[in-house]
């Protein structure tokens, strides 16, 4: 073998080993854990209760909403949870942050009044700490409905 090609096989050995040992447990000779500018984004389930998912009719000022997830992290509890109220066709977008409050699995959030014949997206997003102390993206879509 070639000292070129030695050289760079145990150049590559000493990177890989190197990189596997850096986990930042903070044990003797680890480097810091980095964290990934962006963060890998989860997309959990959820769903409207009320209004329900594809209802119509609702009253511009029914001023809160009720909804199940599957991710405990869009509980509330995660800093950054927005209730996020998307209009079709554009317009507005309201956003309802650190609103979230859950009890025996569901949850609900404030929102403010709406605009009359308007079809919202109803999403729900929070940026939880991950081990490491990274900042996460975890989502839900939880439906839509239609304003009176």
């Amino acid at each position: 073998m070639s000292a070129a090609r030695t050289f760079a096989r145990g150049f590559v050995c000493a990177a890989v080993f190197g990189v596997a040992g850096c986990g930042g447990a903070g044990g003797a000779g680890s480097l810091p854990y980095i964290c990934p500018q962006t963060p890998a984004g989860v997309v959990s389930s959820g769903s409207l209760i009320s209004p329900a998912n594809g209802a119509t009719g609702v009253s511009p000022s029914v001023g809160q909403i009720t909804f199940t997830v599957a991710s405990p992290d869009l509980h509330g509890a995660a800093p950054g949870t927005v209730v996020t109220l998307t209009p079709a066709g554009g317009g507005t977008v309201l956003r309802q942050p650190d609103s979230v409050i859950t009890a025996n699995g569901v949850s609900s959030s404030v929102i403010p009044q709406l605009q009359s014949g308007t079809t919202y997206a109803v999403t729900v997003s929070a940026a939880p700490t991950l081990p490491g102390g990274c900042a996460g993206a975890v989502s839900a879509s939880l439906g839509s409905f239609t304003t009176q």
